[in-house]
């Protein structure tokens, strides 16, 4: 833009900002847009083009759009760290994973968070489901995945969601007395919990020590008396490829909540533990949403970006941040936000 000065005629052109280095130049802002439609709304590039071009009459390639998205992640990265850096001393952390596509490979797309209103959420792309989240500490709560317990120094709580499960699908079909019992027990300290935080106590579990011990005595009587009935029933057949004891799927689960009876019952010791690995498993949900919508990634590269902008937009979305503020600020004011929060 020039200006001609009507007194002495002089030229006066107006300079660009510095982030502007070529004729054609997308700001931050539609940058922020192009990011959290694809990150955020799982929109595939050609859509978004089109999106793009119907909203704001601008005409972006999808080559153009996948370079917006790399840079992006690219910014983000020291960001993604951060996070899971402080998700990996938080005190109590949610962990998951879930299948993920990229090319014609399955891969495993691991999950970790914190609850509240200061919440993180950290995704990670593996080839492996058992490349779990390294150099925990505190209370990790998972889904009884074996990997998690290779994880040293951490305590476990398991997810009593997936028990409720497995334990109304032996009560509807194989009508497993026991099961009922606990199903019914799990029931009711998980509603005596609830109702002990809405008045809390400066005790650290979540119900008083004498009711936890008399809900652990019957706990022990109900696997007792479900391990007794199972061993009374007449031996499976033996595997003859494996050489391995089969059990029946309710006695498995039965030897697993007397083992794991601790991470089971967590909850009542510590009021800050819940009942369920629901946080994790909303957090990973999304993502089979995106697979619905716009199928897996055809690189490694793409679907790394990808985890690490969904990193961010999900820690802003917990913690109640505006999301084009969050995608268009410096990722050096986003570390010191999220430290000071």
């Amino acid at each position: 833009h020039r200006c001609k000065c009507s007194g002495c005629g002089a030229v006066t052109t107006g300079s660009f900002p510095p982030e502007v280095r070529a004729p054609a130049q997308y700001g931050v802002r539609l940058a922020a847009v192009v990011t959290y439609l694809s990150a955020g709304q799982f929109l595939p590039e050609d859509r978004l083009g089109q999106i793009l071009s119907d909203l704001f009459g601008v005409t972006i390639s999808a080559g153009t759009i996948g370079q917006m998205i790399a840079r992006a992640a690219s910014r983000t990265q020291d960001f993604a760290a951060a996070v899971c850096e402080q998700i990996r001393r938080a005190p109590v952390k949610h962990l998951d994973e879930t299948g993920f596509w990229v090319g014609a490979t399955p891969q495993w797309l691991h999950v970790a968070g914190t609850a509240g209103i200061n919440g993180l959420v950290h995704y990670r792309v593996s080839p492996r489901r058992g490349e779990v989240l390294t150099q925990a500490a505190h209370i990790v709560v998972h889904d009884h995945w074996t990997s998690y317990f290779q994880m040293s120094g951490v305590t476990h709580a398991l997810c009593n969601a997936h028990h409720l499960r497995e334990l109304t699908a032996l009560v509807d079909i194989d009508g497993e007395a026991w099961a009922r019992r606990m199903r019914g027990l799990l029931r009711c300290l998980c509603h005596e919990v609830n109702l002990a935080s809405e008045h809390p106590t400066d005790q650290t579990g979540a119900l008083r020590p004498n009711r936890i011990r008399a809900a652990e005595r019957l706990y022990d009587r109900i696997i007792r008396a479900g391990i007794a009935w199972h061993e009374a029933l007449p031996a499976l057949p033996r595997d003859i490829k494996r050489g391995r004891i089969r059990r029946r799927t309710g006695h498995n689960l039965l030897l697993r909540l007397k083992l794991h009876k601790a991470a089971v019952l967590l909850f009542l010791h510590n009021s800050a533990v819940p009942f369920t690995n629901n946080e994790a498993e909303r957090d990973a949900r999304m993502m089979k949403l995106r697979q619905k919508i716009s199928a897996g990634f055809r690189t490694s590269q793409g679907a790394d970006n990808f985890a690490t902008l969904r990193t961010l937009i999900g820690t802003a979305r917990k913690r109640g941040w505006n999301m084009l503020e969050t995608l268009s600020r410096c990722p050096t004011q986003l570390i010191h936000k999220l430290s000071v929060a």
